[in-house]
């Protein structure tokens, strides 16, 4: 179902959008008045022609340039109700709800690309 995707891209528009709101700490934890924090979310789209197993994808990203996911939450991200959120802020819902429409709904998968302080990209591939 076509409008499924559209709410996984929103739900990761929106969290990317929500990581930028704070800047990262400091390079060192040393403050630099120069340095000028620019959020940044982007999202690209690619189509991929067939390689190895795997026939033509597309693949659809959001990346954002916020504080990154540390490394001992990121295996439960895709968990119903896990949250990062301050309570009333987030259900816990988004990125599972994503997974399964991604996984389960249209085979395809969703991979996380994360880095503290550097910032986190979320990767859709789907088959064509």
């Amino acid at each position: 179902i076509p409008q499924d995707i559209g709410r996984v891209i929103l739900n990761l528009i929106t969290n990317a959008f929500y990581a930028v709101k704070v800047p990262p700490p400091p390079e060192g934890g040393i403050e630099n008045p120069q340095t000028i924090y620019a959020p940044t979310v982007t999202v690209s789209t690619s189509l991929n022609p067939p390689s190895g197993s795997r026939g033509t994808f597309v693949s659809i990203s959001v990346r954002d340039n916020g504080p990154g996911i540390p490394p001992a939450i990121v295996d439960k991200i895709f968990q119903p109700f896990f949250t990062t959120k301050p309570t009333g802020e987030g259900t816990g819902l988004g990125l599972s709800m994503s997974y399964e429409i991604v996984t389960k709904v249209h085979g395809g998968e969703i991979k996380v690309n994360t880095k503290e302080n550097e910032g986190t990209e979320f990767t859709i591939i789907l088959p064509v």
